[in-house]
């Protein structure tokens, strides 16, 4: 098994809270450093109190995992997450959503296989492609 993992520099909180909308998932399991005393510690560095150490959420089935890390991530990674939803309105409803204050890299544009595909990058720098498994009606029947 593989487990996405994506990193943030003090904004992993803002990111659950905006993944949580934009997918409707559940509540996500989050422990923050403050909650975690490394063996010989008895605080934690009073910036890294509040940032996330561990977070977990499931989005569309699969298991994300997220940190804040003290080293800033490369935004704009070449690794992309591909979300796939039952229909092309479901797909652009989070597309849509993953769009605020992001960075549109593919218009949603209907395909052989989806009447949705689109990429965006988000305003986390999060690279996301949105598919729906809904088939367009013009190709149906045509061997891609």
């Amino acid at each position: 098994m593989v487990t996405p993992y994506l990193a943030f520099n003090g904004k992993c909180k803002d990111a659950l809270d905006f993944y949580q909308a934009v997918f409707n998932c559940e509540e996500p399991k989050i422990l923050p450093y403050g909650d975690y005393m490394p063996e010989g510690s008895k605080t934690p560095p009073e910036l890294l109190r509040d940032w996330v150490m561990h977070g977990e959420m499931a989005i569309c089935g699969t298991i994300v995992w997220f940190a804040d890390e003290a080293t800033p991530p490369i935004v704009g990674d070449s690794i992309k997450r591909s979300v796939t939803l039952p229909t092309g309105k479901a797909a652009t409803a989070v597309f849509n959503a993953l769009c605020e204050g992001g960075v549109i890299t593919l218009p949603p544009t209907e395909t052989f296989y989806s009447v949705v595909h689109a990429a965006v990058t988000d305003k986390f720098g999060v690279n996301w492609n949105v598919v729906a498994e809904e088939s367009p009606q013009k190709y149906e029947g045509v061997n891609g």
